[in-house]
């Protein structure tokens, strides 16, 4: 049985696409038609990307849509489905376990098992309340993954590493007791729980911007990697600094590019100029989907300083060439709880911007 599939790409500015596939039960495609949309970064034009949350139900094995916030349990499951839909393409890391037993997984995207590329790695869902992270973090999984043909030029030179939920405590206490929760969900005593995981990393540990307090929503913990997530993230990085060329941390929502360092507006690393180029064309690439208006700059400069941060340990010890945050779209009351509504264009727009990062880092800094 095959279906036949034709509607409007949602994410093209000014760009009337119409799109066909032929997709089978399998999720093999037969057939696609569509115009390109605008460019980005340096590369030839690339295709708009697909949002419509039956195509994309079709494909992942009509099990999962982009229309609503998945479960950690479901972001398993699209792993799961990956991981057994394109085997030479990705297979499953299992990056640690969370305080209070959930596995924290990630996908290792890399074409034909090429070891030695120029890696990229994506960090989402470190604080809990911020549900459009891990989903940003899926989409672009999605994009790259069950689209690959369309990103050729990137895969032949460019491998990932993409860790969609960092924090699946917090991310399901925020699901189903408290919307506004941050931290993760260890035990401190007193009737306090949990860790701001981004204030746990170890580089300059507690030294601006924390909170030794533990019912703090900025509780720094105990000791520099005292929250087993930011220790299973910190294992991760090490194991790969090798072929680490670009770390990308996506949280929400203030609308921003941002790169190290954390905890000060005047301290910067080395290639200040590299990153505030890249940056400033990320915000470019953002502000031209939907509007919104992206700032980027030092993190430090642009937020209140704080130490601790995932980007000033990858900075401050790894040292990659590229290390950013990006501060995803908008939306709701507070700004984190986009409405499943608007989900659609903060995912696509989001992946735009990730995909000019991983162009640049597949035209600059290749083998």
């Amino acid at each position: 049985m095959w279906f036949h599939i034709t509607g409007l790409l949602l994410s093209c500015n000014n760009v009337g696409t119409i799109w066909e596939r032929y997709i089978s039960e399998t999720g093999k495609l037969r057939k696609q038609q569509y115009e390109f949309g605008p460019t980005f970064g340096t590369s030839s034009k690339m295709r708009c990307l697909l949002v419509l949350p039956l195509f994309v139900a079709l494909v992942a094995g009509a099990t999962l849509d982009f229309d609503h916030y998945w479960t950690a349990q479901e972001i398993n499951q699209y792993i799961d489905e990956l991981v057994s839909d394109f085997p030479t393409l990705v297979t499953a890391v299992n990056v640690g376990t969370s305080t209070e037993g959930r596995p924290i997984r990630g996908i290792r995207v890399s074409k034909d098992n090429v070891a030695n590329r120029p890696l990229v790695i994506v960090e989402g869902g470190l604080r809990a309340r911020e549900w459009i992270s891990p989903m940003s973090a899926s989409y672009i999984l999605h994009e790259i993954v069950e689209h690959y043909y369309e990103f050729e030029n990137i895969l032949d030179n460019v491998n990932f590493l993409v860790v969609p939920l960092v924090n699946p405590d917090g991310y399901e206490f925020s699901r189903t007791s408290n919307r506004l929760w941050l931290k993760s969900r260890s035990v401190n005593g007193n009737g306090c729980f949990g860790i701001d995981l981004n204030r746990n990393f170890g580089h300059l540990w507690n030294t601006v911007g924390g909170s030794t307090d533990p019912c703090s929503d900025s509780f720094v913990g105990t000791g520099a990697f005292s929250a087993p997530e930011t220790a299973a993230i910190r294992d991760l990085i090490q194991s790969n600094s090798a072929n680490l060329v670009l770390y990308l941390s996506i949280q929400s929502a203030d609308q921003m590019v941002l790169y190290p360092f954390s905890h000060s507006a005047t301290t910067n690393p080395s290639n200040v100029a590299e990153l505030r180029s890249l940056a400033n064309s990320v915000a470019l690439t953002l502000m031209s989907q939907n509007g919104r208006i992206f700032t980027s700059g030092g993190a430090g400069l642009l937020q209140p300083a704080a130490s601790g941060s995932s980007i000033d340990f990858v900075a401050g010890t790894v040292q990659p060439d590229l290390v950013f945050t990006l501060e995803t779209g908008a939306g709701g009351s507070y700004g984190y709880d986009v409405p499943e509504s608007q989900m659609a264009e903060v995912l696509s727009e989001t992946t735009y911007g990730f995909l000019t990062m991983a162009e640049y880092v597949a035209h600059n800094k290749s083998n």
